[in-house]
């Protein structure tokens, strides 16, 4: 039993540095092809939780998720940033800086704070917990892709910003939530917060995500409202925030 958890530990201790390497990697090359603030921002994020030290035989499981979680969806976000992320985008004027503190930070405190939680906790995991996490971790990922590729690499940003071209979006799960993507990262967070398998942490993370979203959202919504018009009000009476409306979705084709 004893060599059985040693070498449990030691194959731990190898995937959670090659988790960490391959992440340093993938960020290095994003860096290369697109080096921005905000790339460099949203990679730290990811990689503070994937350092690859305090595992121990009786915090490994929720370590590994840990591991895994940032690593898969690190990736995603970097991979998202470099092709959405134009140089012009980041002014660090007055507005971008309350979005940093008003919308990036308490996201950021949840995704860090409920991952150095779950790193810690030393609560076994059964393997129906094992499971839940996975599906809502990986159910909230492919929505995000799918949120952001529907979207568009023009309209999707991290900077309230509009292209020349950009057009309201309507159709396909713009139809029934007017903030998808935004929807799918609290899904994602949802998973980090049952890893965590405390009560009072797994809420406080929630709510802090939370308000960094309703907060980008506010702000988000006036630009819409700005730059579209009527269209986008009659859009927001018939569209759910962050779930859809029964019976009050309408061809938006």
């Amino acid at each position: 039993m004893l060599d059985a958890g040693l070498t449990f530990l030691s194959i731990a201790d190898y995937w959670i540095w090659a988790n960490f390497l391959v992440y340093l990697c993938v960020f290095a090359v994003a860096l290369y092809i697109n080096y921005n603030f905000n790339t460099i921002m949203v990679g730290v994020i990811y990689l503070l939780p994937l350092i690859p030290f305090g595992l121990e035989a009786s915090n490994a499981p929720r370590f590994l998720m840990v591991s895994f979680q940032n690593l898969v969806f690190g990736v995603i976000e970097v991979v998202i940033f470099v092709i959405t992320v134009k140089p012009r985008d980041a002014t660090f004027d007055r507005d971008h800086i309350k979005q940093l503190i008003g919308h990036v930070l308490p996201i950021a405190a949840a995704l860090i704070g409920l991952s150095f939680v779950a790193r810690m906790s030393t609560v076994p995991m059964s393997t129906l917990e094992l499971g839940l996490i996975t599906t809502v971790f990986l159910a909230g990922s492919v929505l995000r892709v799918l949120a952001v590729y529907q979207l568009g690499a023009t309209a999707f940003k991290f900077d309230i910003v509009f292209r020349d071209d950009q057009q309201l979006k309507t159709t396909h799960l713009y139809r029934f939530i007017r903030h998808p993507s935004y929807t799918a990262m609290m899904v994602v967070i949802l998973a980090y917060a049952l890893n965590t398998h405390h009560l009072l942490a797994g809420i406080l993370g929630m709510l802090s995500a939370a308000f960094g979203f309703q907060y980008r959202i506010h702000y988000e919504e006036e630009g819409l409202k700005e730059r579209f018009g009527e269209d986008y009000l009659r859009y927001r009476s018939r569209t759910g925030m962050w779930l859809p409306r029964p019976g009050r979705v309408r061809d938006s084709s």
